[in-house]
């Protein structure tokens, strides 16, 4: 692929695995928001499926605008946008997959769970009916209704669909590089927030273009899981010679008879036990000076590292 045609999408329309959908891209679209629930430990009310997205959490992912779980402000966005925009494209999908309906009190999970399924097969298959909108289409129309004129479609990792991708952003939701199940929403829109973690995103989808352009999906994650083990032994040799490197300088011949007689010429004046510890302060505080620029030396270069977002999202979501 020609750098001309970098042109990574900022918003995804999800089948599932919303949460990790959700370090990846600004704004993520759940193509399944037929089910509405209170959930008083939650606080919140909860949309979507098959997995369900907290709507304060939910408003994040839509516009960019987190929810307010004290006035519920977002509610009323949220509420329209599922009566309104979502309820249209239920609807045009309907020949292809019963996403909606009127009374979800008289569908069950089977019903639903084999209805999404249908949807899934009919997107896969490109699947059009004479006088029905083709259901890529729909997808299209759903997406730019809501002002997104460019996006992409994150199909279930199941599918073994999952080759080499154009977006480098879908390649990364697909690779499970980091373990999101377990976080909390609440981290999850703390990380969406932070723009030094928009800049390290930004350079790793830019690597992953630059590195993987035609690469099969086994290809790009093997070589990503062989880099990812160079990078955390890097950081404990970093560390093992920083030890050993300070460990040296304490160490050292001509440090400690600097140490004495420095020791010796003070002890004239204030005794030799305070000639002595000032000397020796003098000798940690050398090797203070060295570790700490080793550390930054270590920070800066863990920084700027290509996978420096997978490294530093895994430590926020621990």
């Amino acid at each position: 692929m020609a750098n001309d045609d970098y042109l990574p999408s900022s918003t995804v329309l999800c089948f599932e695995n919303f949460k990790d959908a959700s370090l990846y891209f600004d704004r993520v679209l759940p193509l399944n928001m037929g089910r509405m629930r209170g959930d008083s430990a939650v606080g919140d009310i909860l949309v979507g499926y098959p997995e369900e997205v907290p709507s304060a959490a939910l408003s994040h992912l839509i516009d960019g605008i987190e929810g307010n779980t004290v006035t519920y402000s977002h509610a009323t966005r949220v509420m329209e946008f599922t009566t309104n925009r979502w309820v249209e494209f239920a609807k045009e999908v309907e020949p292809y997959a019963r996403l909606w309906s009127p009374d979800p009190r008289h569908s069950t999970d089977d019903d639903v769970r084999n209805q999404y399924h249908k949807l899934q097969e009919a997107y896969f298959a490109d699947a059009s009916i004479s006088g029905i909108t083709p259901i890529r289409e729909a997808f299209r129309r759903y997406a730019k209704g809501l002002g997104f004129d460019r996006f992409c479609v994150n199909v279930p990792s199941a599918t073994g669909t999952g080759g080499s991708q154009s977006d480098p952003s879908i390649t990364l939701s697909k690779l499970n590089l980091i373990d999101s199940s377990q976080a909390e929403w609440r981290q999850i829109i703390e990380l969406r927030k932070d723009i030094e973690s928009h800049r390290k995103l930004a350079r790793l989808r830019l690597f992953i273009h630059k590195n993987y352009v035609d690469c099969s999906f086994a290809f790009i994650e093997d070589d990503l899981s062989q880099r990812i083990e160079e990078y955390e032994r890097v950081t404990k040799k970093f560390g093992l010679k920083t030890t050993l490197s300070s460990l040296s300088l304490l160490l050292d011949a001509k440090a400690l008879q600097a140490s004495v007689g420095a020791g010796l010429v003070v002890g004239l004046f204030g005794g030799p036990l305070v000639g002595l510890s000032a000397a020796a302060a003098i000798e940690i505080g050398k090797v203070a000076v060295n570790i700490a620029e080793r550390h930054h030396d270590l920070k800066d270069w863990q920084s700027g590292h290509e996978l420096a977002f997978i490294f530093d999202t895994k430590k926020a979501l621990s």
